[in-house]
């Protein structure tokens, strides 16, 4: 049979990939650890504080990371949170294309960083934009949500069988990969979806979903939420009166998303955490004011008990009230959840950088920290881009030198 030139391509870079891993002593996968009430990140076995900068959504393309690297240095981190995207990685149904996760792998050990790489698969801010496009022209068949009209919302369904089915299989195929390709662990957490929820509609009106919202409340869901009803087998409303649909979403997101993670990590088991879109802690608003279905500071028990393989729920801070953010730091410091802050915005808000080690934070991180933009900070600002990243330099720079007996 004559073999292909893609055929014999995927071959060579399989053998490549054996080689490495012969040749590289494969070291102790990152771990989190809890010791007398609080948490550490173990890499080489080791206490490690991010000391974290995330770049632009659309940095990862190999043509754009000349522009990281140089940002990375000048802010003395020690770990890059850097996107892959579900329609680069799976271009065609079943067909993976390694090339950016290699590129990031081989590029971040040159410049001595370790890597956080953020899964943009079904969710990306409420959306599925970064579903590939084979997915995006079958919307009967990978169906978006219903809202209270009939409409369709601009946010993937989480009772859409094939796409939970298509997303679990893409994830393992990154684990899977990751597994072979980096025995050296630069890779130390992966963080399952971007900001899953919904922007426009509560919550799913579609019959699936309408049927399970009027059916009976899961008894572990009452039991976490602390949950004392009339009846012994409540449905959703009956349960959490206005907030019932704020709460059943929140429910069918973190078991989307626990599916999707549970099959990558039973492949890879690195640390994974969800990341949310807060809403404000100290004025929340009404259900639908802010993006509903995510791990928001009120359903956070509901996302726990739903989503046993995530490690973490990290929220996504881009407050600039000084008690609002300090709230969420509070909330999100749980005894059952390292406190971990993967995106947060504007140069002044570095310093909540030690407002979150003394929570016994295990890393923070700002966005948007690369030169891809000549000027201007994350949100769109006019400073200059040094100007904007010299805080958290500053920051890191003290730090550095005492980050393992920071995070003893």
């Amino acid at each position: 049979m004559k073999m292909t030139s893609a055929v014999l391509a995927a071959l060579v870079a399989t053998s490549l990939v054996v080689t490495l891993h012969a040749q590289v002593k494969e070291r102790s996968l990152p771990r989190l650890m809890k010791k007398d009430g609080r948490y550490a990140l173990l890499v080489d076995d080791a206490p490690y504080l991010m000391l974290g900068a995330q770049v632009h959504n659309s940095s990862d393309w190999p043509a754009m990371l000349p522009k990281v690297w140089p940002a990375m240095e000048y802010l003395n981190v020690n770990t890059v949170e850097i996107p892959v995207y579900w329609e680069q990685f799976e271009p065609r149904h079943g067909q993976y294309d390694y090339t950016v996760i290699d590129t990031l792998l081989a590029e971040a050990r040159q410049h001595r960083v370790r890597l956080v790489l953020l899964w943009f698969g079904t969710w990306k801010n409420g959306s599925q934009h970064y579903m590939p496009e084979w997915m995006k022209l079958a919307p009967d068949r990978y169906p978006h949500m219903v809202d209270k009209n009939g409409g369709a919302v601009d946010s993937p369904s989480p009772y859409a069988s094939a796409s939970l089915e298509a997303d679990k299989s893409a994830f393992t195929a990154f684990l899977r990969r990751l597994k072979a390709a980096d025995p050296q662990r630069t890779v130390i957490m992966v963080q399952v979806e971007n900001e899953p929820g919904t922007w426009g509609s509560v919550r799913d009106y579609s019959p699936a979903a309408q049927k399970l919202f009027e059916a009976p409340v899961p008894p572990e869901v009452l039991d976490a939420m602390q949950v004392k009803a009339a009846s012994p087998s409540p449905n959703w409303q009956e349960a959490f009166g206005p907030e019932a649909e704020v709460c059943f979403h929140a429910w069918s997101v973190a078991r989307y998303v626990e599916q999707v993670a549970a099959a990558g990590k039973a492949v890879y088991p690195l640390p994974l955490y969800a990341n949310a879109a807060l809403r404000d802690p100290l004025k929340p608003g009404a259900p639908g004011s802010y993006e509903s279905g995510g791990p928001t500071d009120n359903v956070l028990a509901i996302w726990k008990v739903a989503a046993p393989a995530l490690d973490i729920l990290a929220p996504d801070i881009y407050m600039n009230d000084p008690a609002a953010y300090l709230k969420v730091l509070e909330l999100y410091h749980r005894d059952d959840n390292p406190l971990f802050v993967p995106e947060t915005g504007g140069a002044d808000n570095a310093r909540f950088f030690f407002s979150a080690l003394a929570l016994q934070a295990i890393g923070f991180s700002a966005f948007g920290m690369d030169y891809t933009r000549d000027r201007g900070d994350a949100a769109g600002g006019s400073r200059p881009r040094e100007e904007f990243l010299t805080p958290w330099a500053m920051n890191y720079r003290l730090i550095g030198p005492m980050q393992r007996e920071i995070d003893r």
